[in-house]
């Protein structure tokens, strides 16, 4: 089934901006109230919607790294640091 960017939902985004800021899926699943398991299954969904992986495992073997096309999926605003 193919998807399009018009079908990401606010929990998705929230997903997205919770990875993002935390960097490790098990922080980020905290930070939403979740499960991992909960939060793997955004994620997939994301992968598909938006074509790319958007965390790949970090160097260190610690948490993940957003791809250049995870970066630049939220607008600046959303994403408050």
């Amino acid at each position: 089934m193919a998807h399009r960017v018009g079908d990401l939902e606010i929990n998705l985004l929230l997903a997205l901006d919770a990875l993002l800021r935390d960097e490790n899926v098990t922080h980020a699943a905290a930070r939403l109230n979740i499960t991992q398991s909960a939060l793997s299954g955004r994620l997939n969904k994301l992968r598909q919607i938006l074509n790319d992986p958007l965390f790949l495992p970090a160097s260190t073997g610690r948490g993940v790294t957003a791809t250049p096309h995870a970066l630049v999926t939220l607008p600046p605003s959303f994403i408050q640091f």
